[in-house]
């Protein structure tokens, strides 16, 4: 399949951080959970993916924790800058002989970009990586948290060149 048939079939949309994607479940059949921010739902998923022309979800945070599920398609890179500093760097793909993995979870308040990975090895003849996200408690717009590299660069200097390459300047 291409890019633009998974994208009608999904019915995928342009996302602000990059990549497109859709709601596809939102919990409204269960009480809401409070937060600090206020009533949650209990969870929200979103297909998401990226794609040769739309390849890097620019990094940003949130409140809640994440889980990516690896569906089809190129390998997806994470980039991901801990509360206390530490980077961390996972690919979600296919090929778990080699170290990727098929889900990842995310903790709230990491910092997290990714990027469409090419796969020199692989035949596949993708030009997208397509995952799903599970969110709780669930998301709202107000609960993303949009970050600069200026900002990011305050906080965590040590980590200049992948910050200056996938943060929004």
């Amino acid at each position: 399949m291409t890019q633009d048939e998974v994208i009608a079939l999904l019915n995928l949309e342009g996302h602000f951080e990059g990549g497109y994607f859709r709601q596809t479940f939102k919990a409204t059949h269960r009480e809401p959970v409070i937060t600090e921010r206020g009533k949650r739902t209990s969870m929200t998923a979103i297909y998401y993916m990226l794609s040769t022309d739309n390849s890097i979800d620019h990094f940003h945070t949130k409140h809640s924790d994440g889980i990516e599920f690896y569906h089809m398609g190129l390998p997806i890179t994470y980039h991901m800058i801990h509360p206390d500093g530490r980077y961390e760097k996972v690919v979600v793909g296919p090929d778990i002989k080699n170290g990727q993995q098929l889900q990842l979870a995310v903790a709230g308040g990491t910092y997290k970009a990714a990027e469409l990975t090419p796969d020199e090895s692989s035949t596949a003849e993708h030009d997208f990586g397509l995952v799903s996200e599970a969110v709780a408690p669930g998301w709202e717009p107000e609960d993303m948290i949009e970050v600069s590299a200026v900002e990011l660069l305050e906080k965590f200097p040590q980590h200049k060149n992948i910050i200056e390459r996938l943060a929004r300047s």
